[in-house]
């Protein structure tokens, strides 16, 4: 099971809890009582639902309430968490966080403003009056690790906690390719121009809709500048001066701890 109240899951104990241990959750009235139950598969053999908790729910009431009971349930932002979990029950908390936000955002037909039930056969929602077919929107978006002379770049971006640092990240615009897209946004990011951009890895990044393509580069030339916008500072930094980086779980840490290896051999 999966239990969101907006964008915090339910957790115990680096796992989901099934659905006999969160009986408190369920008023009188029933499971059916939640919003947006949809059955998404199996995790090592368990069947997987994805609901969200009703509207009026507290989840900060109820994790102080669950800790004073002795309880180890708590609902925690799963961004913050990734990592934490077991990587099939991460995995699985992604892909439900995805389909209900998709389904919170799917209700009605963009074509004629009916609305849409669920096709009967596959992940999709199909419009009863005019027929269109609606998939799961997926975004894609690069991240990139840019190397010069055994450094590699690091960027705070205004949306981080404060001395946070990570590598440059954008989604791809209509038009363009992986690199094309690589190249725009550190040039609109940070001033400089980049070359042999390879791929190296991704990772769905469900927060809300994105696929991460994990890249890498080599800086060519200019000064980083930040544009003051998004990226508030940035600089050249090596293992020996890290600053505060993101954790274990993220294709930013990966690709960090790549370069980390490399630099220590």
């Amino acid at each position: 099971m999966n239990f969101f109240c907006g964008d915090d899951l339910l957790v115990k104990e680096q796992t989901v809890p099934r659905l006999s241990e969160v009986s408190e959750l369920i008023d009188g009235s029933g499971i059916n009582s939640m919003s947006g139950g949809s059955y998404f598969g199996t995790v090592n053999g368990t069947g997987c639902i994805a609901f969200n908790m009703p509207a009026g729910f507290n989840s900060a009431e109820f994790t102080a309430s669950a800790a004073d009971g002795g309880s180890s349930q708590q609902f925690v932002l799963l961004r913050r968490y990734v990592g934490e979990l077991d990587d099939f029950i991460n995995s699985a908390a992604g892909y439900a966080s995805h389909m209900l936000h998709w389904d919170r955002h799917s209700r009605y037909c963009g074509r004629c403003g009916t609305e849409n039930g669920w096709h009967p056969k596959e992940r999709a929602k199909l419009c009863p009056s005019c027929g269109s077919l609606q998939f799961p929107r997926i975004s894609p978006a690069i991240i990139i690790m840019i190397q010069k002379e055994g450094e590699v770049l690091l960027a705070h971006n205004c949306r981080f906690p404060e001395g946070r640092y990570s590598l440059l990240a954008g989604f791809m615009e209509m038009g363009e390719t992986i690199e094309q897209t690589a190249a725009r946004e550190v040039r609109e990011e940070v001033g400089i121009e980049i070359g042999n951009i390879r791929y190296i890895a991704s990772q769905s990044w469900p927060f809300p809709d994105s696929l991460m393509l994990g890249l890498s580069a080599e800086y060519r030339s200019g000064d980083i500048k930040p544009d003051g916008i998004e990226i508030t500072d940035a600089g050249w930094f090596n293992p020996d001066s890290f600053p505060s980086i993101p954790g274990h779980g993220t294709i930013a840490r990966k690709l960090i701890d790549e370069y980390t290896k490399t630099y220590k051999s």
